[in-house]
């Protein structure tokens, strides 16, 4: 399984990123990343009436809605899976008295459900 990393930038601080994996190449993810964009293009001024996206019926208005959108339709219409990574890492090191340890540096990042 390949893992993609999405995120978005905006104002005043705020920002999201969300990491889904799938059993595709880069050109596949890519490809699939452009129709989810057209998909959230689409939506754009649109009132929603059928509570079909995301669970709730709401055009888009701003740029993390449109983000949400993307995410909304690479997980249920492209078979993505959301996957959280735990960056923490594992040094293999040898001891001065010819012990071998192993230290473990906590460095976590946990993607949001949206």
């Amino acid at each position: 399984m390949e893992i993609f990393k999405i995120r978005y930038d905006w104002y005043e601080g705020d920002s999201g990123e969300t990491y889904l994996g799938k059993d595709i190449n880069k050109f596949e993810f890519e490809e699939d990343l452009k129709e989810a964009l057209i998909f959230a293009k689409g939506l754009i001024g649109k009132k929603i009436e059928d509570n079909d996206y995301l669970g709730e019926g709401y055009r888009i208005e701003c740029l993390p809605e449109f983000y949400n959108q993307i995410i909304w339709f690479l997980i249920n219409k492209k078979g993505y899976a959301e996957c959280s990574i735990d960056e923490s890492e594992y040094c293999v090191d040898d001891d001065s008295d010819e012990k071998i340890l192993i230290n473990k540096i906590d460095k976590e990042i946990r993607s949001v459900q949206i």
